[in-house]
């Protein structure tokens, strides 16, 4: 197996473990329980009161309100590992390993998502959320 072919397999990897150990269904619970708890209130006391970063997300744009809904644009930063394997035949043959900084060992992404709030009169009735990646 060539070395770009093992580093696409230990890639593919890193990102299957990545995903799955991100994507948990208690991280979704909590987000559904938190964000369930504005059902009921005013877009105004949503906005002074929500707290993105307490579920994990980073909001990147200012909330948009119109009549019928509260947008948020978030962030859900993900580190994905990539293991990086030594030659064991490299080390017997004498040859010192190079050192790899824990930075080179994964892969930083931002997953986007919206979390969008139906109002009416000014009230929200319910939350969802686009993207497939909150």
């Amino acid at each position: 197996m060539s070395f770009l072919h093992s580093l696409g397999l230990f890639a593919t990897l890193g990102l299957i473990y990545g995903c799955s150990t991100t994507s948990s269904l208690t991280s979704a619970q909590q987000r559904d329980a938190y964000l369930q708890q504005f059902i009921g209130q005013t877009s105004q006391s949503i906005q002074a009161r929500l707290d993105l970063n307490s579920i994990g997300y980073q909001q990147v744009l200012a909330p948009v309100a119109n009549d019928q809904t509260l947008t948020y644009t978030v962030i859900r930063p993900v580190t994905i590992p990539v293991p990086i394997a030594q030659n064991p035949a490299d080390i017997d043959a004498g040859n010192i390993p190079i050192p790899v900084t824990p930075r080179a060992q994964s892969y930083d992404v931002n997953l986007q998502c919206k979390i969008i709030f139906r109002l009416e009169n000014n009230m929200a009735k319910s939350v969802y959320y686009t993207g497939r990646t909150c």
